[in-house]
Protein backbone atom coordinates (compact mmCIF):
# COMPACT_ATOMS: atom_id res chain seq x y z
CA UNK A 1 0.00 0.00 0.00
CA UNK A 2 0.99 3.70 -0.95
CA UNK A 3 1.23 6.23 1.71
CA UNK A 4 2.31 9.93 1.95
CA UNK A 5 5.66 10.62 3.93
CA UNK A 6 2.62 12.38 6.61
CA UNK A 7 0.57 9.10 6.91
CA UNK A 8 3.55 6.42 6.95
CA UNK A 9 5.71 8.91 9.91
CA UNK A 10 1.79 9.42 11.70
CA UNK A 11 2.15 5.45 11.80
CA UNK A 12 5.32 5.08 12.33
CA UNK A 13 5.26 7.19 15.74
CA UNK A 14 2.02 5.65 16.97
CA UNK A 15 3.05 2.26 16.65
CA UNK A 16 6.48 3.16 18.14
CA UNK A 17 4.38 4.74 20.94
CA UNK A 18 2.53 1.62 21.40
CA UNK A 19 5.74 -0.18 21.56
CA UNK A 20 4.23 -2.33 18.79
CA UNK A 21 5.35 -2.77 15.19
CA UNK A 22 3.69 -0.82 12.40
CA UNK A 23 2.34 -4.38 10.92
CA UNK A 24 0.78 -4.77 14.60
CA UNK A 25 -0.34 -1.00 14.54
CA UNK A 26 -2.02 -1.27 11.55
CA UNK A 27 -3.47 -4.43 11.63
CA UNK A 28 -5.06 -3.17 14.72
CA UNK A 29 -6.36 -0.67 12.86
CA UNK A 30 -8.46 -2.69 10.47
CA UNK A 31 -9.42 -5.16 12.84
CA UNK A 32 -10.79 -2.73 14.59
CA UNK A 33 -12.73 -1.21 11.94
CA UNK A 34 -13.53 -4.16 10.59
CA UNK A 35 -14.45 -5.38 13.71
CA UNK A 36 -12.65 -8.51 13.21
CA UNK A 37 -9.77 -10.55 15.50
CA UNK A 38 -6.69 -8.44 15.62
CA UNK A 39 -4.26 -11.30 14.92
CA UNK A 40 -0.46 -11.32 16.47
CA UNK A 41 0.96 -8.55 18.34
CA UNK A 42 4.69 -7.96 17.93
CA UNK A 43 6.61 -5.63 19.71
CA UNK A 44 8.52 -3.01 18.04
CA UNK A 45 12.10 -3.60 16.83
CA UNK A 46 13.70 -1.49 14.49
CA UNK A 47 15.91 -2.47 11.86
CA UNK A 48 19.38 -1.37 11.33
CA UNK A 49 19.38 1.68 8.95
CA UNK A 50 21.64 -0.81 6.39
CA UNK A 51 18.21 -3.23 6.28
CA UNK A 52 16.20 -0.20 6.23
CA UNK A 53 17.83 0.86 2.81
CA UNK A 54 18.07 -2.63 1.16
CA UNK A 55 14.31 -2.97 1.83
CA UNK A 56 13.52 0.25 -0.11
CA UNK A 57 15.55 -0.70 -3.04
CA UNK A 58 13.80 -3.38 -3.27
CA UNK A 59 10.46 -1.51 -3.37
CA UNK A 60 11.81 0.68 -5.73
CA UNK A 61 12.78 -2.75 -8.24
CA UNK A 62 9.84 -3.92 -7.90
CA UNK A 63 8.28 -0.86 -9.12
CA UNK A 64 10.67 -0.67 -11.64
CA UNK A 65 9.18 -4.45 -12.61
CA UNK A 66 5.74 -3.18 -12.06
CA UNK A 67 6.35 -0.55 -14.69
CA UNK A 68 7.97 -2.93 -16.80
CA UNK A 69 5.11 -5.03 -17.42
CA UNK A 70 3.02 -2.12 -17.66
CA UNK A 71 5.55 -1.16 -21.07
CA UNK A 72 5.72 -4.71 -22.19
CA UNK A 73 1.81 -4.70 -22.28
CA UNK A 74 1.65 -1.48 -24.38
CA UNK A 75 4.41 -2.03 -26.46
CA UNK A 76 2.50 -5.16 -27.58
CA UNK A 77 -0.70 -3.34 -27.96
CA UNK A 78 0.61 -0.92 -30.40
CA UNK A 79 2.27 -3.29 -32.67
CA UNK A 80 5.88 -2.88 -31.45
CA UNK A 81 7.56 -6.25 -31.25
CA UNK A 82 10.84 -5.14 -31.24
CA UNK A 83 10.39 -3.03 -27.69
CA UNK A 84 8.37 -5.57 -26.26
CA UNK A 85 11.08 -8.12 -27.14
CA UNK A 86 13.60 -6.23 -25.60
CA UNK A 87 10.94 -5.29 -21.96
CA UNK A 88 10.20 -8.81 -22.32
CA UNK A 89 13.73 -9.96 -21.84
CA UNK A 90 14.70 -7.93 -18.94
CA UNK A 91 11.60 -9.11 -16.79
CA UNK A 92 13.80 -12.12 -15.38
CA UNK A 93 16.50 -10.18 -14.59
CA UNK A 94 14.80 -7.15 -12.58
CA UNK A 95 12.19 -9.96 -10.60
CA UNK A 96 15.47 -11.49 -9.72
CA UNK A 97 17.31 -8.89 -8.55
CA UNK A 98 14.32 -8.27 -6.32
CA UNK A 99 14.47 -11.48 -5.15
CA UNK A 100 18.05 -11.13 -4.56
CA UNK A 101 17.60 -8.30 -2.43
CA UNK A 102 14.34 -9.41 -0.57
CA UNK A 103 16.97 -12.25 0.36
CA UNK A 104 20.06 -9.94 1.62
CA UNK A 105 17.12 -8.15 3.50
CA UNK A 106 15.83 -10.56 5.32
CA UNK A 107 19.82 -12.21 6.23
CA UNK A 108 20.94 -8.75 7.42
CA UNK A 109 18.07 -8.21 9.41
CA UNK A 110 18.25 -12.14 11.35
CA UNK A 111 21.88 -11.25 12.06
CA UNK A 112 20.92 -8.46 13.59
CA UNK A 113 18.56 -9.68 15.86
Amino acid sequence: MRLTTEQQDAITTAARSCDVSVATFVRGLIATALKVDRGPTVQHGAPPELVLEIARLREVVAELGGAMVQASIAAREDNRPAEHDRIEALLPDIKKAAAELLALKNALWQSAA
